[in-house]
């Protein structure tokens, strides 16, 4: 039975190095998605968003502004050329002034 000792702790020392291993692969994996990758944001962003040069799921993390309201800034931005001003964004059907209101601490306009 004293030679079996010695494979068997080996064996046991391989399973466990492997489930460290998977853990750490999944952690790592886990860590290399970026934020906007199936992410909704639960508190807002700390940085302030180009009306005119954001997408769909930048936008769409604004308070208010949802993936298919964000869509259509980006729509009528491609079909009309930027917003001069944040007021010239209620041009946007479903923009109205509670949703300018909310979004306007979190939003700037390209010089």
């Amino acid at each position: 039975m004293k030679h079996l000792r010695a494979p068997v702790q080996g064996l046991a020392l391989l399973s466990l190095c492997a489930v460290a291993a998977l853990t750490v692969a999944r952690i790592s994996q886990a860590q290399m998605r970026t934020p906007m990758e199936g992410f909704r944001y639960t508190t807002l962003p700390a940085w302030r968003i180009d009306l005119d040069q954001a997408g769909v799921d930048e936008l769409a993390a604004l308070p208010g502004v949802g993936p298919s309201l964000a869509a259509a800034i980006v729509a009528d931005r491609q079909a009309k050329g930027p917003f001069k001003t944040l007021t010239e964004l209620d041009r946007v059907r479903g923009v109205g002034p509670a949703i300018l209101q909310q979004i306007k601490p979190f939003v700037l306009q390209s010089p």
